[in-house]
């Protein structure tokens, strides 16, 4: 993961911007726009004896002065247009070099919010800066300004309106310019800085970056927290994860993604349950069903629900790891260990909050394991790197590789039993229990076999039957037994 993934933002007018970044010449259908007349600022022929007003004076001055920052202006604009919208920043060394500085993701399951990002720039920048280490600095992010004095940072989609450079320069206060953008038939319009004349607007955005060379030599890794418990378990913190696959997995992706009823049902049914005077079996109307229960947590700290599919299968684990949920108190996580001494296993603990303390004590326990099919489809036979075939017993599974932090694996497995399942109130939601075998061991018969549901809408073909081999990728869940 780089530099910049964490701040992605997915919105396809975004994305599909065409307009290129570097140019030599500025042509209105292009990424920059002529600046219009009204931008410049007029000269007053009334006063020879002052050959251009004071405000045009302090424009230039400051132009001077920003313009070492050109390369990260353009730098800016062509994140943008690869849809990265990750604030950036460069210093000027004492020397009066310009170096750029960026937060480097390597762990793609703990990042900084790009709230948090702006913040530790300044901070370090502005210590440099009274420590006498640095010139100057700018930061530039995407913000909410519209011609309104507004430099807040956009945090969503219909808030982005401009690139704001905040900056500091050791002989002058602290300010902020802006760069604001139109997003108009899938294309970025930039209107220029305001502060600057139409030549020296274009003298920014001519600026060419140079193939291959490194503007960020100055990195900072982002690392997840980590330590070791008293009961030897690694602990990690992740800050990024969410349970929108798992209901995904329940609905359908498709259907889920684009059929606003679905998240409308969960955050009713979650209302229901904060009733008290509503009986407790009416509101089970509503979650519990045959194979599966949507589990629902309410309290004065914290409230949410997710799907749990129920099942006998049970196997001895070891606790190696858990991976705590940052972003939601830490009261979700993924477990990771040895399952039979043998093979490793991880997963998504559905009793974390319950049983949280047992979980980070307790190394060997019992566990129900039981998944939730994000995709199936058929497998289809193939060699090994040794050249041995694959046969019809054949099973395998390893981390997911999409997904490889969320308790998620590929799998080739062989249906062992299927049973037809409706979820909701009206069974509008329409699937399978499958009891597939993930481990085929001679000794032992369900050695590693779960009880996993599947949508229809996430299946890849129709017919299935007992005894077929079927590949996809699957979030597994647990709880301890009892």
């Amino acid at each position: 993961m780089g530099i910049f993934d964490f701040f992605k933002k997915k919105d396809n007018r975004q994305e599909n911007v065409s307009a290129p970044v570097q140019q030599q010449e500025m042509p209105e259908e292009k990424v920059v726009e002529q600046i219009v007349e009204e931008e410049v600022v007029d000269i007053v022929p009334e006063t020879p004896i002052q050959s251009e007003p004071v405000e045009e004076k302090k424009a230039n001055e400051l132009y001077e002065k920003i313009k070492i920052y050109s390369d990260y202006v353009v730098y800016t604009i062509a994140l943008q247009l690869r849809g990265d919208f990750a604030p950036i920043s460069a210093f000027e060394n004492l020397n009066g070099e310009v170096e750029g500085f960026a937060y480097m993701i390597t762990d793609p399951t703990y990042g900084l919010s790009p709230q948090v990002v702006l913040a530790n720039m300044k901070e370090k920048f502005e210590n440099e800066l009274k420590e006498g280490k640095i010139k100057s600095y700018a930061v530039l992010y995407h913000s909410q300004f519209n011609n309104d004095g507004n430099h807040a940072l956009a945090v969503n989609p219909e808030d982005l309106k401009a690139i704001t450079l905040s900056y500091h320069f050791n002989d002058s206060e602290e300010g902020n310019i802006a760069l604001p953008y139109a997003f108009e038939n899938e294309n970025v319009t930039f209107k220029g800085f305001a502060e600057f004349s139409h030549e020296e607007n274009n003298e920014i955005m001519n600026n060419q970056l140079v193939d291959g060379k490194d503007y960020f030599t100055n990195r900072e890794e982002i690392k997840s927290p980590e330590s070791t418990n008293e009961a030897g378990i690694v602990m990690k913190k992740s800050n990024v994860h969410s349970l929108a696959n798992m209901w995904g997995g329940i609905f359908g992706f498709q259907n889920f993604q684009n059929q606003e009823k679905f998240s409308q049902y969960l955050m009713e049914t979650m209302a229901l349950y904060r009733v008290a005077e509503i009986a407790a079996d009416e509101k089970a109307k509503f979650t519990e069903f045959k194979y599966v229960t949507f589990k629902t947590i309410i309290s004065d700290d914290f409230n949410t629900i997710y799907p749990e599919v129920k099942t006998d299968f049970s196997l001895d684990f070891e606790t190696k790891e858990i991976r705590e949920w940052e972003n939601i108190e830490n009261n979700e996580a993924i477990v990771g260990g040895l399952g039979r001494d043998t093979f490793g296993l991880w997963f998504f603990p559905t009793d974390y909050l319950e049983n949280k303390t047992q979980y980070q004590t307790q190394n060997k326990l019992n566990i129900n394991i039981s998944g939730i099919i994000f995709v199936l489809d058929l497998h289809k036979s193939f060699d090994l790197p040794d050249g041995t075939k694959t046969d019809e017993e054949f099973t395998a599974y390893k981390p997911s590789q999409d997904l490889p932090d969320y308790g998620c694996i590929d799998f080739i497995g062989k249906v062992l039993d299927i049973k037809e399942a409706e979820l909701l109130p009206d069974g509008s939601v329409k699937g399978f229990i499958l009891k597939l075998r993930l481990i085929t061991n001679s000794e032992v018969e369900n050695f590693l076999t779960v009880d996993a549901f599947v949508s229809k809408d996430n299946m890849r073909f129709a017919a299935l039957s007992v005894g077929m081999q079927v590949a996809g990728a699957m979030q597994l869940q647990g709880k301890i037994a009892g």
